[in-house]
Order: C-alpha cells, then structure tokens, then sequence
C-alpha cells in the first residue's frame, strides 16, 4: 500500500502581527543567513526609496506590511514601476528580482511600512 502526505509550512511574523503561509509562494534556494527588520515612514511623498536590507547581499524572501497603502518595485532598475499595491493592513511575501523599492499610493502621503528580509551576507 503506497501513502503521501502534503506538508505545509506556517510562520508566525509576530512583529507583523500576521500568522502567514508561505509554503507554495516560492521556493528558497540557500539556507538563509541573517535578517533584517525595518519599521519605515516614507521620507518624502511621491519619492521611491529603496529597502534597507542590512548585511543581506542575497534575498531569498521579503514579507511587507503596509501600514498606509503603498506601491512596490521588486526590480527596480532605473526607473520605478509598480509590481505590487498594498492597502493599509495587507502584508505580501515574494522573492524580489532586483532591488525592492516603496512608494506612497496615496498622494501627497509618506505612509509608513514594515518589513522582514531574509536572506544570506
């Protein structure tokens, strides 16, 4: 008698405030390293700013949680171009392509915004 199982994995962000399932989003490819945790206002309306992610040089992982609402570029390359919308209160996990930045969805409001990155130095 042949048997299989599926297998999930749950996570809880609890500086988020989220219990999150991320099993099926992507997959990682390198056993991770560090962390790094940000809790961020936007500096200046209308102005695309970068994540800060610490001492990650590879990112396996980002998981956002928007505060005000908020676009985000997962590729940022020379321009700004939204990949994902987050309303107030929703958070996203994704694998970015490049480097992440945040910009206000709102006009004229410098939302604020929290993040994990996960990743290896």
């Amino acid at each position: 008698m042949a048997a299989s199982c599926d297998i999930s994995v749950i996570a809880e962000f609890s500086g988020l405030g989220k219990l999150l399932n991320f099993c099926d989003k992507f997959s990682v490819t390198t056993t991770p390293t560090a962390v790094t945790y940000n809790y961020r206002t936007l500096a200046t309306t209308d102005t695309a700013e970068a994540l800060d992610l610490g001492d990650i040089t590879t990112v396996e992982m980002i998981i956002i949680k928007a505060v005000g609402a908020i676009y985000i570029d997962t590729s940022y390359t020379a321009s700004f171009s939204s990949e994902i919308t987050l309303a107030a209160g929703e958070v996203a996990i994704f694998k970015p392509y490049g480097t992440v930045y945040v910009k206000n969805y709102t006009a004229l409001a410098t939302p604020a915004y929290e993040y994990l990155a996960i990743g290896t130095t």
